[in-house]
């Protein structure tokens, strides 16, 4: 069973996530649609329509996530999803293409394909995992609330700083330091 504030932390983290990435893929449709066809594993008419499509299923799931009644279901979409994301990396690294960015979020924030990217995936899929976890009935207090706010800050922070960090290898790598 998992503490239902451990249970709202990540359910909220979640959904922030899925919102912010949803938010930048449809506000440069151009360009998500470029990164999408960089993957080269669509055929180039289904390009257009998967990038239209993602931001969409990102955004049911942002939402998902805060409806209770629709939460269990919309953490299988969201393993999914982020599964189907996590193959598509892999399958790109393995092909040695990991200079295409990953189209996780903003332009502003091109991150090339990684190891790192599939193992922060297959976090986000263990974390919504656990959203699938009965929950242990017991009254929220005051104190559960500033647990909530201050758990998403600190995975808020906790996250910016790892895409910094995965942004600071390959440019160090550029540089010929970091080997």
């Amino acid at each position: 069973m998992i503490d239902p504030v451990i249970e709202l932390s990540v359910c909220f983290a979640l959904a922030l996530l899925f919102a912010a990435a949803a938010w930048h893929k449809a506000s440069d449709r151009l360009r998500f649609g470029a990164v999408v066809g960089a993957y080269k594993l669509l055929p180039s008419w289904l390009v257009a329509p998967a990038a239209r499509l993602l931001p969409l299923l990102e955004t049911s799931i942002a939402v998902g996530l805060l409806y209770p009644p629709s939460r269990d279901a919309t953490a299988f979409a969201a393993i999914a999803l982020l599964a189907l994301y996590t193959l598509a990396i892999s399958v790109n690294i393995a092909r040695g293409r990991r200079d295409i960015d990953c189209g996780c979020f903003a332009a502003s924030a091109r991150v090339p394909l990684s190891r790192w990217l599939v193992v922060r995936n297959i976090i986000l899929i263990v974390a919504a995992c656990a959203l699938l976890l009965p929950t242990r009935a017991r009254t929220l207090i005051w104190v559960d609330g500033l647990t909530v706010v201050t758990a998403l800050i600190t995975l808020s922070l906790l996250w910016t700083a790892g895409q910094r960090l995965a942004n600071t290898g390959p440019s160090l790598r550029r540089l010929g330091g970091a080997r």
